[in-house]
């Protein structure tokens, strides 16, 4: 499993993700490991998409299904609470996951990202990425995946301190939809109980599919005391023909 590619988890359940010890722990964020006590309770949370099932069906119907250490996101339908995100008679669907490109040209990135820079990868270690598959009747889905729950009073070291989300996306394509990003305290959601926190209607720099990808940030401080879980959404849709594969990479919850 690709168990560099997930930081921020508690040092006492870290064996769950393949039995690394305290002593080879430094590729988990690049921390050390702690001498005794536990360690910072909350400090990073990458997540990339190595070690997931690629799914290349150019078919909308047909999305990524969570596994391994992604088993607590959600796709598509099982992250929506009802038939449809925002209310507007579109079909909700999942996003896809996929390397080196998707089944449309014209459209989405060479490769994942690398992180710093935003430079792309073909290698089988940076590679993955999460996708909207708009051919055919995808420009008319609402695209939805949703992140695991965070209770952020209880996991960072200092609810003082800045929250951040950060994540990189690839806009490249000539019919490009939008990207929405929520907040909510319930497992599944739509968009009369979530709280939009980011909203991306318009992009530049991509110009080829090998453009930089773009890292955006959303302040999550509004959520560091309250005693709850919260599950982050990304939503995409209103792409007008094929050429609208937007893909994002390098989700994390950053302590600062």
């Amino acid at each position: 499993m690709a168990i560099s590619k997930v930081s921020g988890i508690a040092w006492a359940n870290v064996a769950k993700y393949g039995g690394v010890s305290k002593a080879n722990i430094a590729n988990l964020g690049g921390q050390s490991a702690p001498s005794s006590g536990g360690g910072p309770a909350f400090s990073s949370t990458l997540y990339q998409f190595e070690d997931q099932t690629r799914n290349t069906s150019t078919s909308h119907t047909s999305h990524w299904v969570p596994r391994l250490t992604h088993s607590d996101w959600a796709s598509g339908t099982s992250a929506v609470n009802g038939n449809e995100w925002f209310d507007d008679d579109k079909d909700v669907t999942g996003w896809n996951c996929d390397e080196d490109g998707t089944g449309s040209g014209g459209t989405g990135p060479n490769g994942g990202v690398v992180i710093p820079g935003g430079t792309h990868s073909t290698s089988t270690a940076t590679d993955m990425y999460l996708y909207t598959e708009v051919s055919g009747g995808g420009r008319r889905d609402c695209f939805v995946v949703r992140m695991p729950g965070f209770n952020f009073s209880t996991l960072m070291g200092d609810t003082s301190r800045n929250l951040d989300l950060k994540f990189w996306v690839h806009a490249y394509g000539s019919s490009m939809g939008d990207l929405f990003v929520y907040a909510d305290t319930n497992s599944s959601s739509n968009d009369a109980t979530a709280t939009e926190i980011g909203t991306y209607t318009s992009f530049s720099g991509f110009t080829s599919n090998s453009s930089l990808w773009q890292q955006k940030t959303i302040s999550l401080n509004n959520y560091r005391t309250v005693n709850s879980n919260h599950y982050i959404y990304f939503i995409s849709q209103g792409a007008t023909s094929f050429r609208g594969d937007m893909a994002i990479d390098g989700i994390q919850i950053v302590e600062s």
